[in-house]
């Protein structure tokens, strides 16, 4: 993965730091302060010619084309290895409430993978995929 990602802040956080208003740009540091030391939620961004700073990633608009185009790329071999995907199982909670979506695929190296996801959005836009692809899931409850 890429050490610097350039970014467009979203938000005006001149209550922070002097200069930085929405549409700044930078680029990504990594761990930086406590906020992105303690928290995925954040990184350390550093704007030329104002300072450093730990921002939400949610404040902020990747705009680097290069990381863009190889996150891209990954995605799109991820959902090749997700053809192969076999022994589909959504779980759900007593009530009909998602809990989460595993299934066994096989690389394109050849090694078999057992996935488990537990985030609702992602785990939905896999199960749309696996109905476009005809590929059949089981649902269980969860007690």
């Amino acid at each position: 993965m890429k050490s610097r990602i350039n970014v467009r802040l979203k938000v005006d956080l001149t209550q922070y730091l002097r200069g930085l208003i929405a549409g700044s740009e930078g680029y990504t540091i990594g761990n930086y302060g406590i906020w992105s030391r303690a928290n995925d939620n954040f990184t350390g961004v550093h704007f030329p010619g104002i300072g450093s700073i730990d921002v939400l990633w949610s404040s902020l608009d990747i705009i680097d084309e290069e990381y863009l185009k190889e996150v891209e790329e990954r995605r799109k071999q991820k959902l090749e290895e997700y053809e192969s995907a076999r022994d589909i199982v959504k779980y759900i909670g007593p009530r009909g409430g998602f809990r989460s979506l595993s299934f066994t695929y096989t690389d394109l190296s050849g090694t078999i993978v057992h996935y488990s996801n537990r985030f609702k959005q992602e785990a939905e836009g896999l199960i749309e995929y696996f109905q476009e692809l005809n590929l059949q899931i089981t649902e269980k409850v969860m007690k």
